[in-house]
């Protein structure tokens, strides 16, 4: 991976803030682009407006110029301007016009993608996310002043796009038309994709089936791929209620209230035990499988309610005070609700030594 690789180049650069900016956010932006130097922090812009608060700022508050992308909304109203609209022009005009800031290209996240059911649909997703930015990128050229040079860049991808891009490298006849259409993009501008939550994965990015679970024996996107796992306690356990339930102490503003489409739940314990050895697979619940193991299957404000799905032939029991590991649904509601990561290595002979933590960045 990187810059001479000459299959997946994976490049950290630029840092960008996630939404058109707030302008009571610009002075905390601000603060951290001093830190981490020129370029590190760039932004995205829909109105003319956002531009005339940039363009107050000077050197010794936001150092150099401000990297901007304007947000295409592709292909649903969210934030961001349609990819072809009037409105797109006179926004390019105001950022030619302020010396501060400089213009990268367009930015579309199509979040939409999360309904896809399988690799051809994601990759289907990614062509049609593709296609909204580049509609949007060529009204921002159009927009330019003659003499212009350099390319503006595309950068699109949720993550079920984004993790569809691999499947693009098998040979066939619908990835071989998405590679020829991305070489025709590349003539006139540079395309990046963007990860989201690519680097730990959850239980939605599971059911949206983006990537073959295993290839050559190896698990391309399935449990194994997950990385964030939120650690509870038992506070009490119920036999003899219909299925056998558990309370931890850990409801919605731990694990969010995010659903997911692939099974009736909050989240999924894991195999892990806290012992030397882990749970046996049989009784973890699978949403694509045995359906047979605990997911949180209720959940208010401060507590949850695991519940026990399927046969109890070979259920594993819980004891009070015991601690257990959950999968949530979406990793990015669940993360924030913490203020960092403790990170162990999975693949170590010390799988729960923790090896680092990580400051969470919060508050926005």
């Amino acid at each position: 991976m990187g810059h001479q690789s000459k299959d997946i180049r994976l490049i950290a650069s630029t840092i960008l803030y996630g939404l058109p900016v707030a302008v009571s956010h610009i002075p905390r932006l601000a603060a951290i682009a001093k830190v981490l130097g020129e370029g590190a922090v760039g932004l995205f812009v829909d109105h003319p407006e956002q531009i005339k608060h940039l363009a107050k700022l000077d050197e010794s508050v936001w150092p150099s110029t401000i990297p901007l992308f304007i947000k295409i909304a592709a292909p649903i109203s969210r934030a961001g301007l349609l990819p072809r609209s009037e409105s797109i022009s006179p926004l390019v005009q105001a950022i030619v016009s302020a010396p501060k800031v400089r213009l990268v290209g367009a930015y579309a996240h199509m979040g939409e993608s999360y309904g896809s059911n399988s690799p051809e649909e994601a990759l289907e997703f990614l062509m049609h996310e593709l296609k909204d930015a580049k509609a949007g990128a060529d009204q921002i050229a159009k927009a330019l002043p003659n003499g212009s040079s350099g390319k503006l860049t595309i950068s699109l991808g949720a993550t079920p796009t984004a993790t569809a891009v691999q499947n693009a490298l098998v040979e066939n006849e619908w990835n071989d038309k998405f590679r020829i259409y991305v070489q025709e993009v590349k003539k006139n501008y540079d395309v990046e994709i963007h990860a989201g939550v690519y680097p730990v994965l959850d239980m939605q990015q599971l059911a949206t089936r983006a990537r073959p679970t295993t290839a050559d024996g190896k698990p391309l996107l399935s449990t194994e791929n997950i990385a964030l796992r939120i650690m509870v306690e038992v506070a009490s356990t119920y036999d003899e209620r219909e299925k056998p339930e558990a309370l931890v102490a850990a409801g919605s503003i731990v694990l969010a209230r995010e659903p997911c489409k692939s099974y009736p739940g909050w989240g999924v314990v894991t195999p892990w035990t806290g012992g030397s050895a882990p749970a046996d697979a049989s009784t973890v619940f699978d949403p694509a499988g045995s359906k047979t193991g605990w997911i949180v299957g209720r959940i208010s404000q401060e507590h949850g309610n695991l519940t026990w799905e399927g046969s109890t032939d070979d259920m594993r029991k819980l004891d009070i005070g015991e601690k257990v590991m959950i999968w949530p649904n979406h990793a990015c509601m669940a993360g924030p609700n913490f203020g960092y990561y403790v990170v162990v290595d999975g693949e170590s002979s010390e799988p729960d030594k923790v090896q680092d933590v990580w400051t969470r960045w919060r508050g926005w």
